[in-house]
């Protein structure tokens, strides 16, 4: 249903002559994964309100959704598979991060070793994304960077006393991160790069 609104639309933007013709394998690609991007991030932020955690919806969407476009992980192989294990997941996460919020110990426990595998891996190049040496180098180095420096945040606010269940969401957004890269290396979703 996506793909057929999105064809019609870029159908008619080159009837108008607004893009070019021989662009508008890129800009159905583009407009896809942007509509399919709000679909998911507006569920889930209609699944915090739901389950009164929008704020730390949000928190945990610009922690996940920051970290993993570097990071890269499993992908599934169609949209509504991928939005129903979003959504799914997200369940997962909300009970997930309020359970952990009471039990620093534990979330603390599962937090390092998931920097860990994301500072050893970096990132999964994806046969969708296929990165050239360089730049899988680059997204690599990023997400390295970018793990450290929310964990840094995360130490930030536990040495600060913040609300833990805050903690708990920006945690959990790194080890889902991290556990959907094993996901990928176990299932060989994964381009090799010489």
């Amino acid at each position: 249903m996506i793909e057929k609104m999105v064809l019609k639309l870029v159908s008619q933007m080159e009837s108008r002559k607004i893009i070019d013709e021989a662009n508008s394998k890129y800009y159905v690609y583009a407009l896809i994964m942007i509509v399919e991007h709000i679909i998911a991030v507006g569920t889930m932020l209609v699944i915090g309100i739901i389950f009164k955690q929008f704020i730390p919806t949000i928190i945990f969407l610009v922690f996940f959704l920051s970290l993993r476009k570097r990071t890269g992980g499993y992908h599934a192989g169609k949209f509504w598979q991928c939005y129903l294990m979003t959504i799914l997941i997200y369940i997962g996460v909300i009970q997930v991060a309020v359970a952990l919020s009471e039990k620093p110990l534990a979330l603390y426990v599962m937090l390092f070793p998931a920097v860990f595998v994301i500072e050893i891996i970096g990132t999964i190049n994806h046969p969708n994304i296929d990165l050239n040496k360089d730049e899988l180098r680059e997204m690599k180095k990023t997400a390295r960077l970018l793990v450290l420096m929310e964990t840094v945040v995360i130490a930030i606010l536990v040495a600060l006393n913040i609300n833990q269940l805050y903690v708990s969401y920006m945690s959990v957004a790194i080890i889902l991160c991290s556990s959907l890269m094993c996901v990928a290396k176990i299932l060989k979703q994964e381009v090799k790069v010489k």
